[in-house]
């Protein structure tokens, strides 16, 4: 019962792992914890474990039962997620589809979506039939989304919960739970990865190369499932971008409007934060280089193919505050956390690296 498929979480993989142990096993649970460290993933192997019909080793990945839950086709496996009360049976395949090919990245074709109350009075009508083999799992998953009146009849559910099924919840804002479902639920909580565990993982699962692994992760902060996305966007190009905006920081005010308003047609809220998080990371590694310069051999920078650039930037400059630069890049995330409009943020972080650098007198 070591749950191999999931990326770290060592203590939620402790916790099932002794309820399948000791068979007791609570009618309904609840995976709390950040977006994307693989709270849906440690629900579907649970479900398996639940569900298997193989060794004392559940899941043991090899018997029908297994295999079948595993692609979403056992008869007693229910899984539930958002989605519109309009969307067509296909597509709702499509999204499952998509969880067998990586458990960690659902895929999220609507806007918004939210579960509603007739998917929970179909779970009601199903719950009230005897399982078909033994025993019924349901996985809700965002179960924040539910609303409310999705949420009251689940409730009614959990307060009289038929003996032959489990429930488990997922959510990222439990704030958005009643409490008196929260209250009904054994909660066991989920925590970020670490950047190596995310690496790694990218590594094993996706066969990425190092070096971007690490890239990659430091990106994500502890989110596999952003990590995974991040591989389907054109990285390097991003990474340029970097460096373009170093450039365009160094210049007057007007041309730093017009730069950023032109990138900002092409970047959204998220691949936004991203661009930050990599320009956070360049610095780092400059500041690294800077008090050692022999950090390329020690393998302490993430941009170990960018050395001689770096090395001609921190050159070029008589001064570089990485303390108030830190500081200024941090508090970009923020404001965007906080919705503040992209255009603004921008340009006073470009105009706050244009104090912090000092040119020795000739540009980048």
């Amino acid at each position: 019962m070591s749950f191999a498929q999931i990326i770290g979480q060592s203590r939620p993989k402790e916790i099932l792992a002794r309820a399948l142990q000791t068979g007791r096993i609570p009618h309904a649970y609840l995976f709390a914890g950040p977006v994307g460290v693989g709270k849906e993933a440690m629900a579907i192997e649970m479900a398996k474990a639940l569900l298997c019909s193989g060794s004392d080793d559940k899941p043991c990945d090899g018997c029908s039962a297994c295999r079948r839950a595993g692609r979403f086709g056992h008869p007693d496996f229910f899984f539930l997620f958002p989605m519109p009360k309009s969307a067509a049976v296909e597509e709702e395949r499509e999204v499952l589809d998509s969880l067998v090919r990586d458990p960690y990245v659902r895929k999220q074709p609507w806007a918004s979506p939210t579960i509603g109350i007739e998917r929970i009075r179909e779970l009601r009508r199903v719950s009230s039939l005897k399982p078909l083999e033994g025993r019924r799992v349901v996985i809700i998953a965002e179960a924040d989304k539910m609303t409310p009146e999705a949420a009251n009849a689940l409730l009614k559910i959990l307060e009289e919960p038929p003996a032959d099924m489990q429930i488990i919840l997922t959510s990222s804002r439990d704030a958005g739970l009643l409490p008196t479902i929260i209250s009904r639920c054994q909660r066991v909580d989920f925590n970020l990865l670490t950047n190596a565990e995310v690496a790694a993982a990218l590594v094993e699962k996706k066969s990425v190369p190092e070096e971007q692994a690490r890239l990659v992760a430091r990106i994500a902060q502890g989110n596999y499932r952003h990590a995974a996305e991040l591989l389907e966007e054109n990285l390097q190009e991003r990474r340029n971008l970097v460096i373009e905006a170093l450039r365009i920081s160094l210049k007057d005010e007007g041309t730093r409007i017009e730069w950023a308003e032109g990138v900002l047609d092409e970047l959204d809220k998220r691949e936004l934060r991203d661009f930050i998080s990599l320009m956070l990371i360049w610095f780092r590694d400059a500041l690294v280089l800077t008090a050692n310069p022999a950090a390329v051999a020690n393998d302490q920078l993430v941009n170990v193919d960018q050395i001689e650039v770096m090395s001609k930037f921190v050159a070029a400059f008589s001064e570089i505050r990485f303390e108030g630069i830190f500081t200024d890049l941090e508090k970009s995330i923020e404001m965007l956390d906080r919705n503040v409009h992209p255009t603004l943020i921008l340009v006073v972080m470009l105009g706050r690296l244009n104090r912090n650098l000092i040119l020795k007198g000739s540009a980048l």
